[in-house]
């Protein structure tokens, strides 16, 4: 008989506390499995789906997600077996309850999740509930490891038909989007077109504003295009500011996981190419040597300018943002200095084609012909 996932509660948090110790030890990192007080917010969050099951009146299995009604995804966040109750299914039925739950608003249109790439199961198990692989995201910095995360997504029923078509893309996307394509499918294959230069310009000195209270004002006040406001379930923390007055970038950066997502930028993202370089080099002296961002696929200009400054393409999202009557699909684009190193993943053969692709790109980026690295 299935197990039956229920609301957690705020007595629970006993239970989910021991039971997070007995998975992962008492150093565990993370608030929502060692602070009652976090837990209990997260719990009574309306934006929150948390689910336990329970045997013999305890608790054994935890899983938690994030709606964010704004962007229309859902996010599974975490899942958690007690050991002496793994191996019979439940962490299955607990990712397809909780993606059903969270699919069943009219207002979510996917959810996504991450799976880490040490071991397998996380990855099948996804898989198994009709989640699609997007791709992965190498050399994530996390807990003061190095790691490569795979990327999936699950879609309501009708979201994926419904999409806007897109007709060129840049040659360096081409076996990405193609991978792509064999997953999901595309509404059409777009033409694949030879990548631009972009000139570099002078490094400029970049002031940087740490106060996401203000960042988050000054961002919603002067970025007004929502395909440029858009990175789902997180919020900017950090304005890069160019002294001269140039250009300014907003970003969530996160110093713990050694990362920097960049939301927007203005006077628009392409007033800011020629200073990538400049951009890059101040976040990692921050802590971040990875960079990533998120790009509308329809985005030609744009998707070259970041090919020209070293960024890569690691997954494709479809139908991951809804604007008027169709969904748009979007690239992770990452600049991470670290070359791919895939040795000791175990990776499902659904993500083979997006690791082939990484790693071809970035040879031809940056290694010689020699095998030796390009200045």
């Amino acid at each position: 008989m299935a197990p039956e996932f229920e609301p957690a509660r705020l007595d629970d948090i006993d239970d989910l506390l021991r039971l997070y110790r007995r998975a992962h030890g008492a150093n565990y990192p993370i608030a929502m499995g060692t602070d009652p007080a976090v837990m209990a917010a997260e719990i009574e969050s309306p934006g929150t789906t948390w689910l336990v099951w329970r045997q013999n009146g305890k608790v054994v299995a935890s899983i938690t997600g994030h709606v964010e009604t704004s962007d229309r995804m859902g996010k599974i966040a975490g899942l958690v077996v007690d050991p002496d109750a793994q191996g019979g299914g439940i962490a299955h039925h607990a990712v397809g309850q909780i993606t059903d739950r969270m699919l069943a608003y009219n207002d979510i249109d996917s959810v996504y999740g991450t799976a880490r790439t040490v071991h397998i199961a996380p990855q099948r198990v996804c898989l198994r509930n009709g989640f699609h692989a997007l791709g992965l995201v190498p050399n994530l910095f996390k807990h003061a490891r190095r790691e490569t995360m795979a990327l999936l997504a699950k879609h309501r029923d009708g979201v994926l038909d419904n999409r806007a078509e897109v007709h060129k893309a840049p040659k360096g996307l081409e076996k990405l989007i193609t991978a792509a394509h064999r997953t999901i499918g595309l509404p059409v294959l777009p033409e694949f077109v030879e990548d631009t230069d972009f000139p570099a310009a002078e490094p400029s000195r970049l002031e940087v504003i740490e106060a996401p209270q203000f960042v988050q004002r000054h961002f919603e006040r002067n970025i007004n295009d929502p395909a440029r406001r858009f990175y789902p379930m997180h919020k900017p923390n950090v304005l890069l500011a160019d002294e001269q007055g140039q250009y300014q970038i907003y970003g969530h950066l996160n110093r713990h996981d050694g990362y920097c997502t960049i939301f927007g930028s203005t006077p628009s993202a392409m007033a800011v190419v020629p200073h990538l370089g400049g951009v890059i080099d101040t976040l990692a002296g921050l802590g971040a040597p990875h960079v990533e961002t998120l790009v509308p696929l329809h985005e030609f200009d744009e998707l070259s300018a970041l090919l020209a400054f070293g960024f890569l393409p690691v997954a494709l999202y479809p139908a991951m943002r809804k604007d008027g009557d169709l969904h748009h699909d979007y690239v992770v684009m990452v600049h991470t200095p670290q070359p791919p190193d895939f040795r000791g993943l175990t990776i499902d053969e659904a993500f083979r084609p997006f690791t082939e692709q990484y790693i071809e790109l970035w040879t031809q980026k940056f290694l010689n012909t020699n095998g030796v690295f390009r200045a």
